[in-house]
């Protein structure tokens, strides 16, 4: 079994709590190769970069925290800026993109990604190919609204102890969805 988490694209590296063998990381991209794995994963807008590449997937796809239904930018900003001062950007467990025109290039294709209406798109894909986990302390992105609406597209969400944040219980909840354990110990 092969898995690919796609995360967004101002991150350059994710520090991970378990070693996972089988979990190759993308960032802010979805290369032709996901198409023969088992499992896509996005995470935050690394979901919506799956969701926009959708083609390219053959196996399932996990929609981590994602922020969806599309909303106004200023929500998006205002929502973002709550998310830093409550949760922070964990800088012990994620790298940022340091080069400012590489930071505004990934701005900009964000700010794409959140205005796009990506409601046809997970209404076209068959409902036994897609999950989304959400974080039940996710008020920011991934919120009961979010919730609400996958709902209506009869899209399972499963819940786990956490906000929008990856943490332990994100990746424990992931290999419960795949299937898949994790091998090693913890980073």
């Amino acid at each position: 079994m092969k898995r690919v988490l796609v995360a967004p694209g101002w991150i350059t590296k994710v520090r991970l709590f378990k070693k996972h063998a089988d979990l190759d990381i993308y960032y802010g991209r979805l290369d032709a190769e996901p198409s023969s794995a088992d499992y896509v994963i996005g995470v935050s807008l690394g979901a919506l970069v799956v969701l926009r590449n959708i083609e390219k997937v053959t196996g399932k796809v996990v929609l981590v925290n994602p922020p969806l239904p599309r909303r106004s930018l200023f929500v998006w900003l205002l929502r973002c800026i709550r998310h830093i001062s409550n949760e922070g950007l964990l800088p012990e467990r994620q790298t940022f993109v340091l080069n400012p025109a590489r930071f505004l290039l990934e701005l900009m294709k964000a700010i794409s990604l959140l205005r796009t209406d990506f409601s046809k798109t997970l209404d076209a894909i068959p409902k036994d190919r897609i999950v989304v986990a959400r974080g039940n302390k996710d008020i920011f992105y991934c919120d009961d609204k979010a919730v609400a609406f996958f709902r209506s597209k009869n899209i399972p969400v499963v819940e786990y102890e956490g906000g929008h944040n990856i943490c332990e219980k994100l990746e424990d909840t992931i290999d419960g969805l795949t299937m898949l354990p994790a091998t090693g110990d913890a980073c």
